[in-house]
């Protein structure tokens, strides 16, 4: 029943490979043209001179990885297929680093089934198929959970100035990092001046990416005046603060990011296996590790989203999935679950989550297309609907669209070509539209209510339609 773990280890480390070769020509896609394409041209245009960014395309963290993008360009060319290249060693980096962790935490004979089960999860599938900066930041994120279990302090050191580097998020998660090492590795049971030494000692392994932070930071306040977000920047609305009641309801949300795209099963195997065998569950000290290890995760990571309008992506949320997911397959898989219920309860597992790709919601609710394998439709239909415009003599100024098609065609396809659809006012003559936007209601409202679609594209999950304006 329960794959070899070599198998599985060759199987995953195939999957991942697959991901990436069939996405090589895919275009940048949703918050990956900001973070990887954009970031990147700017210091690929202007030879390195300067390693700070416009303001009008300042994130506010250091822009390591548009940087190392940009120097794969100018080493290989400037194409999607280098860069969905550039991002490889780090793929490959996430399943090494992960059936380490579950090599840790399993039995032979359980290794195989549950690095597949993990690895499966939507939102990693994902963003391995983009040029994506999460992708960095799940293999420094493994890479650091392994080095506290060994204590491998040089290794720590390595993946926590990265994660320092690749965004504010990575700070977060290294932050949650530090504290679990604190439980791991320090002994707080020792005298305050023990204890106190112990963590001099060990903050050495977070001073250097401290340090950087802390240099940059200077050097970008006394540059442009501002650390983090300033008043004009184009995501201040995101940042902007909610109140009580908004917290309450982003705390549904963060919920439901949880459940969504198959996770919902995990949920539910673990509200099972609570109900039959209570405390039994939390006995051994593995199973504490990561009860503590994803409850800090997922605290810190979700008070540092929940404060704001629009900082509740899936990805946002990525190492707590694991984690979690981690968690359950070692509770499953505990001695006190029958061979039975541990079949079944894989079967449904891998079916659930697998099937999770394929969850597409109505119109009016907003979907992470970048956190589920669904959008992989998009890009060839995107190229035959360009196509449809030309064989149709309709120029690129007369259409309107919505992110992330309202970039021009060069940060998405590297193509050198400057045209680009305008953003949707009410206005244009034709109207690109695609259910991977997620519109807001009244601009769907308006462009059903002012527009005839006059060619359909379809694929699986994902629509593309071309509208025209009606007469008035």
């Amino acid at each position: 029943m329960f794959l070899n773990q070599k198998s599985a280890l060759i199987f995953t480390y195939s999957i991942a490979i697959c991901l990436v070769l069939l996405s090589v020509n895919n275009a940048f896609f949703w918050d990956t043209v900001q973070l990887g394409s954009r970031h990147a041209t700017y210091f690929y245009n202007i030879n390195f001179s300067s390693f700070l960014l416009p303001n009008n395309m300042d994130s506010g963290h250091i822009p390591a990885f548009g940087y190392y993008l940009a120097v794969i360009w100018k080493l290989f060319g400037r194409t999607l297929l280098v860069s969905h290249l550039a991002l490889f060693p780090f793929v490959i980096g996430i399943v090494y680093q992960l059936n380490k962790l579950v090599t840790h935490f399993f039995e032979q004979k359980y290794q195989g089934i549950v690095l597949l089960m993990v690895f499966l999860e939507a939102c990693l599938l994902s963003q391995i198929t983009l040029v994506s900066p999460d992708v960095v930041l799940v293999f420094l994120f493994l890479m650091a959970i392994n080095a506290i279990l060994k204590n491998t302090k040089l290794v720590l050191c390595s993946a926590i100035i990265g994660l320092f580097l690749i965004s504010m998020r990575g700070m977060m998660v290294a932050l949650s990092l530090l504290f679990i090492d604190i439980y791991v590795n320090i002994q707080c049971n020792l005298s305050f001046k023990s204890v106190f030494k112990s963590l001099l000692s060990r903050s050495v392994i977070y001073l250097p990416a401290l340090l950087i932070f802390i240099v940059f930071s200077i050097y970008h306040f006394n540059q442009v005046g501002w650390i983090g977000f300033h008043s004009n920047s184009p995501w201040k609305n995101s940042f902007e603060a909610v109140d009580f009641k908004g917290v309450l309801y982003n705390l549904g949300i963060v919920g439901w990011r949880f459940l969504d795209s198959g996770k919902v099963v995990v949920w539910l195997i673990f509200i099972l296996l609570l109900l039959r065998y209570k405390k039994q569950l939390f006995v051994s000290k593995k199973v504490k590790f990561l009860t503590i290890s994803f409850a800090i995760i997922a605290l810190v990571l979700i008070l540092n989203i929940i404060w704001a309008k629009g900082l509740l992506q899936h990805r946002y949320l990525l190492p707590g999935y694991l984690i979690f997911s981690i968690f359950v397959a070692k509770l499953l898989f505990s001695k006190l679950t029958s061979t039975s219920f541990k079949r079944v309860a894989t079967i449904t597992w891998l079916v659930v989550m697998l099937t999770g790709n394929l969850w597409v919601y109505p119109q009016h609710i907003s979907k992470g297309w970048d956190s589920t394998l669904a959008h992989l439709p998009y890009y060839n239909l995107r190229k035959e609907s360009i196509q449809f415009l030309k064989d149709e003599n309709i120029r690129v100024e007369e259409v309107s669209t919505f992110f992330p098609n309202n970039m021009s065609f060069d940060f998405l396809d590297l193509n050198s070509n400057k045209d680009l659809f305008t953003s949707f006012e009410n206005k244009n003559e034709y109207v690109f539209f695609s259910n991977v936007f997620n519109l807001k209601d009244e601009d769907y409202k308006l462009l059903t209510t002012n527009y005839t679609c006059i060619k359909k594209f379809n694929s699986l999950t994902v629509y593309i339609y071309i509208y025209k304006k009606n007469p008035e």
